[in-house]
C-alpha cells in the first residue's frame, strides 16, 4: 500500500513538472513589443530604445524601409544568437506601427 502511495506523489509531481515546462515554452513563443527609433543604415535595420538598447531588425525590406526615421512600436520575437557586447541583440519583426513622423 505505502509503494502505491509513493508512486502515485512521485506521478503527481513528474506531471506538475510537464504542466510547468509546457507553460514556460508557450510564455517564451509569445510576441513581444518593442518600441523606439528604427534607423536604417546601409541596407541594416536598427530599432534604438528610449533607455539606449539597440536591437538589428530583420523582417520584410519593404515594409522596414517604410518607417525609416520614425519612432515605431515592433512585434515580433527575439533571435537566439550569442550574446556579445560587440554584436546587438537581432530581433525578428512580424508588425510595425508608427508612433510618431520623427524619432524622438
Amino acid at each position: 500500500m505505502e509503494l502505491v502511495v509513493r508512486a502515485v506523489r512521485i506521478l503527481s509531481l513528474l506531471m506538475l513538472i510537464s504542466v510547468y515546462a509546457v507553460a514556460q515554452q508557450q510564455s517564451a513563443k509569445s510576441p513581444t513589443t518593442l518600441s523606439g527609433c528604427l534607423l536604417s543604415l546601409n541596407g541594416v535595420f536598427s530599432l534604438t530604445t528610449s533607455s539606449g538598447i539597440r536591437y538589428v531588425l530583420k523582417g520584410d525590406h519593404d515594409t522596414l524601409l517604410s518607417y525609416n526615421g520614425k519612432q515605431v512600436q515592433v512585434t515580433g520575437s527575439m533571435k537566439a544568437t550569442k550574446k556579445t557586447e560587440s554584436k546587438p541583440p537581432t530581433f525578428n519583426v512580424t508588425s510595425v506601427k508608427k508612433i510618431a513622423d520623427f524619432c524622438q
